[in-house]
């Protein structure tokens, strides 16, 4: 036996599964593309890159499900020991981003960070040079049935409190967790496709009661 061949005679694995791609050339690499491949309306991830998936057409929902950060956490947190508030700013995203965050009274520069990022991921997958974003600490059952949005794309982050309820293609109800990312196609995205029905959780009901939500959304303004 030459030198290097150890191991690689009949009966071992190496040899077998040379065996397996003269018999099925191309299988295993075939089996992989097929999944990577399968349409899915929910697709989520680990990266932000999973946002982009958005403009398939088979896709309804993309979720990046991102880790909670302590320093946005405790940012977030602070600013619901106020009453119920919305702030609302159209702007191009870096500035949406700093007015929201000066309209807060105290500067957040965590949030204004994630604020500017989100933005401006998403005034990319809107191709909107201009962003409308919304920060709103809930305390009550506002958007509490389950619909579509009235618009081409929407971007949801809850930071604090339970998150966004969702419906699986199996009529599941599911939840988003804290700190993670939705993007939403709305009944204004041009062309057919899925839509997911979702809404905010109800917080007068249930388990839910008396908890509160800082919740973002960043919509495209045309």
């Amino acid at each position: 036996m030459a030198r290097g061949e150890v191991g690689r005679g009949p009966g071992s694995a190496a040899y077998e599964r040379r065996k397996m791609h003269t018999m099925m050339p191309g299988a295993s690499r075939l089996l992989l593309v097929r999944r990577r491949e399968v349409p899915s309306a929910i697709v989520s991830g680990f990266m932000p890159s999973v946002l982009d998936r958005i403009h398939s057409s088979d896709t309804g929902l993309a979720i990046w499900r991102r880790f909670t950060r302590l320093n946005l956490l405790v940012s977030a947190s602070t600013l619901l020991t106020r009453p119920p508030f919305t702030l609302t700013i159209a702007d191009a995203p870096e500035m949406a981003a700093r007015r929201l965050c000066h309209d807060l009274l105290l500067f957040h520069w965590a949030l204004y960070a994630d604020f500017r990022r989100l933005a401006t991921r998403f005034s990319t997958l809107a191709a909107s040079p201009v962003v409308r974003m919304r920060l709103e600490h809930v305390t009550d059952d506002s958007c509490g049935k389950f619909h579509v949005d009235a618009v081409g794309l929407r971007l949801l982050c809850t930071y604090v409190g339970p998150g966004t309820e969702w419906v699986d293609p199996g009529g599941k109800i599911r939840r988003m967790t804290t700190m993670e990312v939705a993007v939403f196609k709305g009944s204004a995205f041009p062309g057919a496709g899925p839509r997911v029905l979702h809404r905010s959780p109800p917080l007068s009901t249930g388990t839910l009661v008396g908890q509160s939500r800082l919740v973002l959304c960043i919509d495209a303004v045309p």
